[in-house]
This record gives structure tokens, C-alpha cells and sequence, in this order.
């Protein structure tokens, strides 16, 4: 049954482009509400009585290839499922959607559930490796000069990322004769040595890294979240749903290894500097897509501490931020695309007027802004102060501070669009499907945080209490931060032209390369030193 969430997607999207747009919009409509019924009933099944594998032609488990839904795998299906149609409704009535796009997005979905899914190495090769060239593609639709460059850097960064992740599989397979991902992890603690592990571990992760995009490794993400004439879906499901497939991966890796190598310390580092790296780069963006990109770096950043942290609280409060930036990520990037679209600008520091011109996008944007900063209340506040109730530590709680702190002063930036008067006459109706798409995702961010500890409970497994006092510090601090934000971008931000020239600054493909072996020998050299 499982392998109906990889094929059927794929093969919808072929039936679809070989039919008539009249015909093939309300098919993929159909099926889309029929695929989250169907990963529904196998979230049910999975909570009512645990794992489900499916095996190719029947053989042991073990060394079939292998199809693994548990209860993070198959959260993630069910929450792409249900993105992925607020994507398509997005999409439904622009000029893009036809029949070569929605192929390309149809089996893209196939391919991130893949990753999902897949219990085998080679798989997620495969997987990971048509996913790429599906995305460049996507990327690229509209055959522009910069968005050619951008999907052709994402491309070869990539491939290049791929190849780590063949090279790790072929001495995992040479040391162990196993490919699949739990298979190995049940093999791990017979190793006599686990510096055998070194270099085959560090191969992975270095191709994890980059498809997560942690710091030196986030290069290639804005060129491919930002791209300017890509659609502003291709934007949306790249940031929202795709990125996550790496940090998916970087869990399920980690837990393979966890008997022989622990690189918690490395990691938590590593996250911390992406997530204050990335927020003084989207503070340094004049584009409204290249800031959200950032953004994103900077979000995935935190998720990579939360996971690092050691305890159980704070390592599920960055499995729900991972849901809530599917969530909140998604609707900034869908919103974009309705501001420029109006404003026929990209350009933050010359938008202004969003509440009076066009007021349920700027409630879809004001909603995600207080999800994403983690206003109280809202999903945010909760998978935040998880990962904030995972530690004890001053210093640790320092750090989470100064990286909330980093993302409320971006998103003040980003709400100066909000407000001053409209300096362009013209005024064009968005779709009414559109808006439906991004002040629904805008509504669901307030709802999961209201009613957080329910969906913990129920969709993640994990039972949260939480401490009314604590908590109600927690936002009075937020509010503290929000005051403190707005008197500092005002006072100095708006005024500083540091951080826009600092935003402007960006590797080439010979950089990127050279950070990536880098970041190889980082690894190497931790681990030589620490096993």
C-alpha cells in the first residue's frame, strides 16, 4: 500500500498531461482530496498499531527494497498531502498551471514522499537525484536568463551533494553487505571499530547538509527559493515542503549511526551559527523572495538545534516547527506572489500600503509573522517553547533568545510593507482561490498553536504539558522583543546600509564547491578527534 503515496502522484500527473486542461484540472483536483483521505486512513493505521513496511517482490525485509512508514515518516506524507493541495488550489486559476507544470508537480510530490518513505539507500539516491532534476526544471519553466543560471547552480550543487550521498552508500554496502536504513542501525553496535564509520558517515551528512542547507551549505538556496520569475508555488513548496526532506533525512542518518558516532555538539553549533547567519542576511535583502529564503535558512537552522539538544521535548518541538514552517513559510511565499502580482514589485522597501490595499493577503502575512516569530498563541510560540523547555542551561537559553530575537527584527522589517500610503492608483483582484489558499494556511498557523498541545499529543505522539507561568513569561518576553525590535529598526536598521551590502554578498560555484569540501574535512576532522 505504501508504494500507491510515490506511484500515484507521479502517474495522475502523466495522465494529466496527456489530457485536456478542462479535464485534467478536476483529475488532479479529485485525486489530491482522495490522496489525503488515503494518508489519513494510513496515519490511523500506523497510531492504531505501529510501523508499516512494504517490500518489494516479497523479499526478507531487510534486504528488499523497502517502502518504512512510522510515526514521523508518515506525518510528514500526511502534512505534504495536505500542503500540497492548498498549492494547487493556489495555482489553480494562473497562467502557469498547465500541462507541463502540473506533471512536474505532481511528480515532485511523489518524490519528496518518496524520501520520505524510502528505508533504502539507494533509494533515496534515486529519489533525491530525479527530485533534482525535476526541481531545476520547475525552476526554469519560464526560460529566463537569471532563472536558468539559478536552477543550473542548483542543479550541479546538488548532483555534487548526490554524489557524497553514492559514495557514503557504496561503503556502508561494502562494510555491512545491507543498504536499508534499519537493517544498519540494527548491524551498528557489532562494529569493533567505529572509526570504520568516519568516513562513510561524513560522506552522508555532508550530502544531507546541503540538501538541509546549514551553514556554509545554504549558497544554492536563495538562487533556487528566489528565483525571480519562478512561480511563487515553486517558491512555496521548495521552502515549505522540500528542504524538510533533507532534514528528514539528517534525522533518520543520525539515528543510524547514534550506536557508533554522536555529533550532537557539532550539529548544535552548526545550527546555531545557519540560524544567525541567516537572519542577518534576510535582514540584508531588498527582495521580498530573497528575504524569505533567508529566512528559511535561518528556520532550518533552529529546527537543527531543537534536534541536537539531547532531550525529548526539545527534539519533538523541532519536529512541530518543522509542520509550522511548512505552514507559515508556505503562506509568505504564496502572499509574495499576490504582492507583486498587485504591485508589480519585489522590492520591500518600496511596498507599502498592504493593509489598505489588499487586506485578507496582509492577515494571511500578519498571522504567519506572528507564527514564525512565535508570538504567543500561535504555532510557533509552542514548537519554541519546546525546544526552549529542552534545556536547563543559561547559555543555551542565551542562544535561543538571540536567535528568536534575530527573527522577530526580520520579520519588523518585513511588516514595514504593511503599513504607509498606497503610491501606485492601479488595483487588480487577486483570485479567490489564492486567497482562500493563503488565509486558510494563515488561520491553521493560529489554530495548531491554540490547540498545540492536542496536536503534540495526537500527531506527534508526544504528550506536552505546559507550565502556565513559564509560559506567560515566555511572551512577556516576546512582547519585550517586539518593542525592543521596532525601536531598534527604526533607530538604526532603517538607516544602515551595512547589512544590505553584507545581503548582496553571495558565492559563486567554485566557492560553493570549495565550502562543501570544507565542510567534508570539518567533519573529518571532528570526528578523528573526538571517537
Amino acid at each position: 500500500m505504501l508504494g500507491i503515496f510515490v506511484l500515484a502522484p507521479i502517474i495522475i500527473g502523466t495522465i494529466a498531461y496527456l489530457l485536456r486542461d478542462d479535464w485534467a484540472k478536476p483529475l488532479i483536483f479529485l485525486f489530491q482530496f482522495s490522496f489525503i483521505i488515503f494518508a489519513i486512513n494510513q496515519f490511523l493505521l500506523v497510531k492504531a498499531s505501529g510501523p508499516i513496511v512494504w517490500n518489494t517482490g516479497e523479499y526478507t525485509d531487510g534486504i528488499a527494497l523497502s517502502l518504512y512508514a512510522d510515526t514521523l515518516s508518515i506525518f510528514m506524507v500526511l502534512m505534504t498531502a495536505f500542503i500540497y493541495f492548498t498549492f494547487l488550489l493556489y495555482a489553480e486559476n494562473t497562467d502557469y498551471f498547465h500541462s507541463k507544470f502540473y506533471f512536474l508537480f505532481m511528480v515532485l510530490q511523489g518524490l519528496i514522499i518518496g524520501l520520505f518513505l524510502s528505508s533504502d539507500l539507494f533509494n533515496i539516491f534515486v529519489f533525491s537525484e530525479v527530485s533534482t532534476i525535476v526541481v531545476s526544471i520547475l525552476i526554469m519553466i519560464n526560460k529566463e536568463k537569471q532563472a536558468i543560471y539559478d536552477g543550473m547552480i542548483y542543479f550541479f550543487v546538488n548532483v555534487l551533494g548526490s554524489s557524497f550521498l553514492l559514495f557514503g552508500a557504496g561503503m556502508i554496502y561494502r562494510t555491512f553487505g545491507l543498504l536499508d536504513l534499519r537493517a544498519i542501525q540494527a548491524a551498528m553496535p557489532l562494529l569493533t571499530d567505529p572509526k570504520a564509520m568516519i568516513l562513510p558517515y561524513a560522506m552522508l551528512m555532508v550530502a544531507v547538509s546541503n540538501k538541509t542547507a546549514v551553514m556554509p551549505l545554504f549558497s544554492w538556496l536563495p538562487k533556487a527559493h528566489g528565483t525571480p520569475s519562478a512561480p511563487p508555488v515553486i517558491s512555496a513548496v521548495l521552502s515549505g515542503l522540500y528542504i524538510k526532506s533533507g532534514v528528514y533525512l539528517f534525522i533518520r542518518f543520525n539515528q543510524v549511526f547514534e550506536p557508533a558516532i554522536d555529533m550532537q555538539a557539532f550539529f548544535f553549533w552548526v545550527g546555531f551559527f545557519t540560524s544567525v547567519l541567516g537572519v542577518i542576511m534576510a535582514i540584508g535583502q531588498r527582495d521580498m523572495k530573497l528575504f524569505l529564503a533567508y529566512s528559511t535558512v535561518s528556520q532550518v537552522g533552529l529546527i537543527i538545534v531543537g534536534l541536537n539538544m539531547g532531550t525529548d521535548i526539545a527534539y519533538y518541538g523541532a519536529i512541530f516547527h518543522i509542520f509550522n514552517h511548512a505552514l507559515f513559510k508556505s503562506t509568505l511565499f504564496l502572499s509574495a506572489g499576490l504582492i507583486e502580482k498587485e504591485y508589480g514589485e519585489r522590492n520591500i522597501h518600496k511596498i507599502r500600503g498592504l493593509l489598505k490595499q489588499m487586506p485578507w493577503v496582509s492577515l494571511a502575512i500578519i498571522l504567519s509573522m506572528f507564527g514564525i516569530s512565535g508570538a504567543p498563541f500561535f504555532n510557533g510560540s509552542i514548537s519554541k517553547y519546546m525546544i526552549a523547555s529542552g534545556t536547563s542551561h543559561s547559555g543555551v537559553t542565551l542562544m535561543l533568545n538571540i536567535i528568536n530575537l534575530g527573527t522577530i527584527l526580520s520579520y519588523v522589517k518585513f511588516s514595514t510593507m504593511l503599513f504607509g500610503k498606497r503610491r501606485k492608483p492601479t488595483f487588480i483582484i487577486p483570485d479567490t482561490f489564492s486567497l482562500i489558499a493563503v488565509v486558510t494556511m494563515g488561520i491553521v498557523t493560529l489554530l495548531t498553536g491554540v490547540l498545540g498541545t492536542g496536536f503534540s499529543d495526537y500527531f506527534l505522539g508526544f504528550s506536552l504539558q505546559i507550565d502556565a507561568v513559564s509560559y506567560v513569561k515566555k511572551g512577556m518576553v516576546y512582547v519585550l522583543m517586539l518593542l525592543g525590535s521596532i525601536v531598534f529598526y527604526q533607530g538604526v536598521l532603517k538607516r544602515d546600509k551595512i547589512l544590505l551590502r553584507i545581503g548582496e554578498s553571495e558565492l559563486t560555484f567554485n566557492g560553493i564547491v570549495t565550502v562543501m569540501t570544507g565542510y567534508f574535512i570539518m567533519i573529518l576532522i571532528f570526528l578523528t578527534f573526538t571517537l
